[in-house]
């Protein structure tokens, strides 16, 4: 694949990035494995991420632990894929599968993954501001609109920003989470061994697809909108490459494994998953002085995943709307930015918070055969055989705008993530992956039809 060239503007003179879906030249893509390993556990570890702990509760700590490590060991792979695509191409996913599903087909996927990022926006929002309006007494619609004007204002600034905003923030998150874990655990007495046994009997099939849907494989295509921005591909060799290609999926998982944990023996012990929004039961000054300020400092977790949500929301979006763009179009992205977290903020007060359950397994019907079937065709079709301007224009075939192959693939494997069929495989795999693996079999044997 041709090199894109090593210019090109990622900020415009308001330090705002404007770099879009653009492959970003070479000067700009500094950020180190560590960074990124940083960058996406700060943005897994939401306020929203002890939900995993709802999301099983019942079925112990013991099978709940075994569930995440599980997901991370079956999302492990396609995500260190995906990480590494994005070094060898810097640019968004949803332009790769220009090639893979047809130039229209994947600027039409764009539309359709833009709001659901804008779904995680309002989720997470609707949790944010529900700590804040607890801590405060007040009306959570308040803070739903200035968490989301802070979120916003924050991607507006790109990539170095956030990852900047969550290096610095890390340990004062750790710390919060630390507290309210320790007013947990000596208010309520929290016995761990106890809670090591469930009293609920457990589909494997079901939880794996949870966890994956809330997690690892929600998260996978928007990784490459991050690793664009770290040390080229060709730069690094051997272990290194290892390093780079897993830092994303841990560091997705780690907070999951261990706020999911907290959030398990916040609903067991004060029945309630959001440890941040707990009224502890203490009768010293300063210890509810210090459960209000490690609550509200927890509250900056809801802006690390956000971000993390509006950004790639903005990538999906732009790469829809690239063909109609003029060529002199600093202001598309700050414009996009803005408009996107101002309609997602709207479905925090909307009450996406209701509906969790059923937007995760929607998640996962969508998203996963997309994710499976991009990462194939770009190891084994377009990786160094594509010029990388041929990702940006417009063709005028039908088949190049829409790639019946691809598209019949997906359709078999979203249909059967939603058939609900009595198969004793699923009661022990998640669905969604294995009509995935079955979606990237049929697209595998289609390509060999000429």
């Amino acid at each position: 694949m041709a090199k894109e060239k090593s210019k090109g503007e990622v900020k415009n003179e308001y330090g705002f990035e404007i770099i879009g879906v653009d492959p970003i030249p070479n000067y700009a893509r500094e950020a180190s494995a560590l960074k990124i390993f940083n960058f996406w556990a700060m943005a897994s570890a939401s306020a929203t991420t002890p939900l995993a702990g709802l999301l099983l509760y019942g079925i112990g700590l013991r099978n709940f632990i075994v569930v995440v490590l599980l997901s991370l060991l079956i999302g492990l792979i396609p995500a260190a894929l995906f990480s590494e695509m994005g070094r060898q191409f810097p640019v968004p996913a949803l332009v790769v599968s220009r090639k893979t599903y047809g130039f229209w087909t994947s600027n039409a996927l764009s539309f359709l993954y833009t709001v659901v990022n804008m779904g995680w926006f309002g989720l997470n929002d609707a949790t944010g501001g529900l700590i804040l309006a607890s801590l405060t007494h007040s009306n959570p619609i308040i803070w739903y609109i200035v968490m989301g004007i802070v979120q916003i204002v924050l991607v507006l600034y790109g990539f170095d920003w956030l990852e900047w905003f969550y290096r610095y923030t890390a340990p004062l998150l750790i710390i919060c989470y630390g507290i309210l874990t320790y007013l947990l655990v000596t208010t309520y007495h929290v016995n761990w061994g106890m809670l090591m046994n469930g009293d609920q009997p457990v589909n494997w099939g079901a939880a794996l697809t949870l966890i994956l849907s809330f997690s690892i494989l929600s998260w996978t295509y928007k990784i490459s909108t991050s690793t664009r921005f770290a040390k080229p591909y060709e730069e690094t060799k051997g272990f290194m490459r290892i390093i780079y290609a897993i830092a994303p999926a841990v560091g997705i998982m780690i907070p999951v494994l261990l706020m999911g944990i907290v959030g398990y023996a916040s609903q067991a012990y004060a029945n309630n998953w959001n440890i941040a929004a707990i009224n502890f039961p203490v009768h010293s000054t300063l210890l509810l002085v210090v459960a209000f300020i490690a609550s509200l400092g927890a509250s900056l977790a809801i802006i690390h995943t956000n971000a993390m949500n509006l950004y790639p929301a903005t990538a999906d979006l732009l790469t829809a709307l690239q063909p109609f763009l003029k060529k002199q179009r600093k202001w598309a992205q700050p414009i996009s930015t803005t408009i996107l977290g101002i309609f997602s903020v709207g479905l925090a007060i909307a009450g996406i918070l209701q509906h969790v359950e059923n937007f995760l397994l929607l998640v996962a019907d969508l998203i996963f055969p997309y994710t499976f079937i991009v990462i194939l065709d770009w190891y084994v079709r377009l990786w160094n055989k594509v010029p990388a301007e041929d990702f940006y224009k417009v063709p005028k075939s039908f088949k190049e705008n829409f790639n019946l192959k691809a598209i019949i693939a997906t359709v078999i494997g979203i249909l059967l993530s939603v058939i609900s069929v009595n198969f004793v495989l699923f009661d022990y795999f998640a669905q969604p992956v294995f009509a995935s693996i079955v979606a990237v079999i049929v697209y595998y044997l289609l390509l060999k039809v000429k």
